[in-house]
C-alpha cells in the first residue's frame, strides 16, 4: 500500500503566497536595475517601513521589509522598487559620505575644544561649520529620495507594471509629517515632505543618472 501523504495545508499556502509574489518581484526589478542579486529579509520590526543596506562581509545588496507590508501588495511593489533603486543609483556613497563624514569630524573638533578649553570662538565656528555640512549631507539624501522614487517608476516599468500609478499611490499612503516639518524643518531632514516627492515625480525635477 502507497504511504498516505498529509493533505496540504490552506493556511500555508496562503502565507507563502505573499512570500513568493515578492521573490518575483524582486528578480524582476533586479533585472531591470542590472543588479547581480539583492537579498530581501521579512523584519517584523520595520513594521510598515522598509531599509536599503549592506555588510562589509559581502557585495550584496540587501532590502529589508516591514512584515505589515505583506498584505498591501500594491504599496509592497512601490516600495521594493523604491529600495533597489537606492542600490541601483548607490545611494549613500559619493558626495553623502563625504559630507557626513566632515560633519563628524567637526562635531570632533567642538567636542574637542570645549574639552581642552580651547578660546570662545573655536567652539562656536567649529559648531557652525557642523551645522553647515549636516544641512548639505541632509540635502544630497533628500536628492536621493527624489531620484530613487523616479527611478522606481522606470524599475516597475521594465518589470511590466504601471510604475507611476504604483509609486504615486504609496506616497498616498505615507504619513504626513507634522506643520513644523512641512515648513521648515525638512531643510534638516533626510526625506522630502510626501507632496514634495509626488511634484517631483510630476516634474522631474531631480532625475537620477545611473
Amino acid at each position: 500500500m502507497a504511504p498516505r501523504t498529509a493533505p496540504a495545508d490552506p493556511t500555508v499556502d496562503a502565507a507563502s503566497a505573499p512570500l513568493a509574489g515578492v521573490a518575483e518581484l524582486t528578480s524582476a526589478l533586479a533585472c531591470a536595475a542590472h543588479a547581480p542579486a539583492v537579498l530581501v529579509t521579512i523584519d517584523p520590526e520595520l513594521e510598515d517601513g522598509a531599509l536599503a543596506y549592506g555588510t562589509a562581509c559581502d557585495s550584496v545588496a540587501r532590502v529589508g521589509l516591514g512584515a505589515d507590508l505583506l498584505p498591501d501588495q500594491a504599496r509592497l511593489r512601490g516600495v521594493l522598487a523604491h529600495e533597489i533603486a537606492h542600490h541601483a543609483l548607490a545611494h549613500g556613497q559619493g558626495a553623502v559620505r563625504i559630507w557626513q563624514r566632515g560633519t563628524y569630524l567637526a562635531l570632533g573638533a567642538l567636542l574637542a575644544a570645549v574639552v581642552i578649553g580651547a578660546p570662545d570662538w573655536v567652539p562656536v565656528a567649529a559648531a557652525a561649520i557642523a551645522a553647515v555640512l549636516h544641512l548639505i549631507t541632509a540635502w544630497c539624501r533628500r536628492r536621493e529620495e527624489y531620484a530613487a522614487d523616479i527611478y522606481s517608476v522606470r524599475l516597475l516599468e521594465a518589470a511590466g507594471l504601471d510604475g507611476h500609478a504604483i509609486v504615486t499611490t504609496t506616497l498616498d499612503t505615507v504619513a504626513q509629517e507634522s506643520r513644523w516639518y512641512r515648513l521648515a524643518g525638512w531643510i534638516g531632514g533626510s526625506h522630502p515632505t510626501p507632496d514634495a516627492r509626488r511634484r517631483n515625480i510630476a516634474y522631474s525635477r531631480w532625475a537620477p543618472h545611473p
